[in-house]
């Protein structure tokens, strides 16, 4: 097969242990925007707002529920085809927190 009729592997999502634990702690309503958003960054990994310094290789997507604006962190890794779900939460200290869930890891 060339290389243009080769089918498109499909992408792979890891989800890290904080995004589960901080979408569960969200509203019902709140945790379905949530899949809609990470459905969306499924389809189109580079759609998030590219981070710099020390937050280098994270994407964000911001979206609202109801008056709430939430955020998405993820990482996509194009060699492998895999979209790394970071957290999930409003604005406040959402990049002073993930910077040091990521320091840690």
């Amino acid at each position: 097969m060339s290389p243009l009729t080769e089918p498109a592997r499909p992408r792979d999502l890891i989800q890290a242990p904080r995004f589960g634990k901080s979408k569960r702690r969200l509203p019902a309503a709140a945790q379905l925007a949530v899949d809609e958003a990470v459905r969306g960054i499924m389809a189109d990994p580079l759609s998030g707002e590219a981070k710099t310094g020390a937050l280098k290789g994270v994407r964000v997507v911001k979206f609202k529920v109801q008056t709430q604006q939430l955020l998405v962190a993820y990482q996509f890794d194009a060699k492998r085809n895999v979209i790394e779900v970071l957290d999930v939460g409003p604005h406040e200290n959402f990049y002073r927190e993930l910077q040091k869930y990521l320091d840690a890891r």
